[in-house]
């Protein structure tokens, strides 16, 4: 296996990060939330049909960090008879809520209609995203003590995703950005943001109405009508000064998040930039490991 097929995902968390609670509850003795929302987020003429969900734990103690996941599990049997199991979401929102001072958090949800090529129903992703405000649901969690965000003033943050993967990296950024109009201090944010189409790419709008001096967002799209495909390793490469920067300062995190398949890409991408800027793209990436900067969650 070439060395640049391995993911080199690290183990410990960045030094700064704020201390992650996980495991609270669990399936036998779950969190009760509260649905405060539910918004379609894709276009509705998309294919892709992702949702945004609120869920409120009123005054239970359920602590999360940006970067942390979830699990609900859907009420009701299988087809054996047992309990459905609970199924893994990203938290979407800041670690003060998905409004600063609530005691809530959001989940990006897309709706399972296939799977592999043949018509197949998620239960879990069907059951989330037919929720209604006002439903009580039932969580597992919180999971996650590594794919965490640093939390001193110099870090930069270069985060790769496409589609629902967008969610972890939508909690870092609205934490920077509420930290930024607090006038504390932060580092570079840079995305690479890859969906099929722009109706298909979750929270759109709101990432455009970002300042450009808070994050550097670019978009790939690889169903464009009429348009080349374009995939995130594709955009990396166009952007290759830049990110060649960034990955040269020791103060640079590195995230991906998204389907399995983009790991390859995006490593070979990053092979590629450091090679041609006289790195070694294999002693970076375990350095890296090492010190709790670079997250690879794929899924």
């Amino acid at each position: 296996v070439s060395q640049v097929n391995i993911s080199p995902s690290s183990t410990v968390p960045p030094w700064s990060a704020a201390h992650a609670y996980t495991n609270l509850y669990t399936a036998k003795a779950s969190a009760q939330a509260k649905v405060t929302g539910n918004l379609r987020i894709t276009e509705k003429d998309s294919a892709s049909d992702t949702h945004h969900v609120v869920l409120d734990f009123g005054v239970l103690s359920f602590p999360v960090l940006e970067g942390q996941s979830i699990a609900i599990a859907p009420p009701g049997l299988d087809a054996l008879g047992r309990p459905h199991m609970p199924r893994q979401y990203s938290i979407a929102s800041a670690r003060d809520g998905e409004r600063a001072g609530y005691n809530n958090l959001s989940i990006t949800v897309k709706r399972v209609t296939e799977h592999e090529g043949k018509p197949h129903f998620g239960v879990a992703s069907n059951y989330v995203c037919d929720l209604k405000v006002g439903d009580t649901v039932n969580i597992v969690g919180p999971f996650g003590s590594t794919f965490l965000m640093p939390n001193h003033a110099q870090a930069n943050l270069l985060m790769i995703c496409t589609g629902t993967g967008s969610a972890p990296m939508r909690g870092f950024t609205e934490r920077v950005r509420r930290e930024a109009q607090a006038k504390k201090p932060h580092g570079k944010l840079m995305l690479f943001f890859g969906a099929r189409t722009q109706s298909e790419l979750p929270y759109f709008g709101p990432l455009t109405k970002l300042p450009a001096e808070l994050i550097d967002v670019n978009f790939a799209f690889s169903r464009t009508p009429n348009a080349p495909k374009k995939y995130v390793q594709d955009v990396m490469l166009e952007r290759a000064a830049d990110v060649v920067k960034l990955l040269a300062d020791e103060q640079t995190y590195l995230y991906v998040c998204g389907l399995k398949g983009m790991e390859t890409g995006v490593l070979e991408a990053l092979r590629r930039i450091s090679a041609d800027a006289n790195m070694d793209w294999a002693a970076l990436a375990q350095a890296m490991k090492t010190q709790g900067r670079i997250h690879f969650e794929t899924y």
